[in-house]
């Protein structure tokens, strides 16, 4: 392992924990992340991985400046929120057109090895940072999927260290479900009524 990549996989681990703690730092430490591996899938001949990053660079940055103004209503902290129904249907069919829409090109255009994969695993993962850059509970059902999704897509490549970090990054991803589920419901707890001013 080079010492690109274990920066790259350090401050991944590091942003996300720090994104389930809901920290402002995440995004920062996320951005380092995603420049070092920029570099990694460059060297390593990863081109759609590597094309991939400047966009999660832009989604961090938007992320960054979304949770420190304090969101849609200017708080002090950004809250968590929940998708309608109607905008989760939104979310899913513009992910599925754009993972069908970037399968078709990569399996008529390139050598890809599983491109319908790799273009979904690609279209969740970017609509799963941009519901992460908004504070919606759901991305981290997306998260889930994607590593089960990454999981298994580089244990049949046999990348088996890789396939072991997206366990990880599993378990963190149900990890971050269980914390916000908690932090919203305590958000949403009537707030005592106060007769002194």
């Amino acid at each position: 392992m080079n010492p690109v990549e274990i920066l790259a996989v350090a401050m991944t681990l590091l942003g996300i924990v720090l994104t389930i703690r809901q920290n402002i730092l995440c995004w920062p430490i996320a951005i380092i992340g995603v420049l070092a591996y920029l570099f990694v899938f460059a060297r390593a001949r990863l081109y759609a991985d590597a094309a991939l990053q400047p966009i999660f660079v832009a989604q961090n940055i938007y992320g960054w400046w979304y949770w420190s103004r304090g969101g849609a209503r200017g708080e002090n902290t950004t809250p968590i929120v929940t998708l309608t129904w109607a905008k989760r249907a939104g979310v899913a069919g513009i992910t599925a057109a754009a993972a069908l829409l970037v399968g078709f090109g990569l399996a008529r255009w390139t050598n890809a090895a599983a491109p319908y994969a790799d273009a979904t695993l690609s279209a969740t993962s970017l609509t799963a940072n941009l519901l992460l850059a908004r504070k919606a509970l759901e991305n981290w059902w997306l998260w889930i999927a994607v590593n089960i999704g990454y999981v298994v897509l580089f244990w049949r490549k046999n990348l088996t260290l890789s396939a072991a970090l997206y366990v990880v990054l599993l378990g963190l991803a149900v990890a971050g479900l269980i914390e916000w589920r908690r932090k919203k419901a305590g958000e949403e707890r009537p707030r005592p009524i106060s007769f002194v001013r």
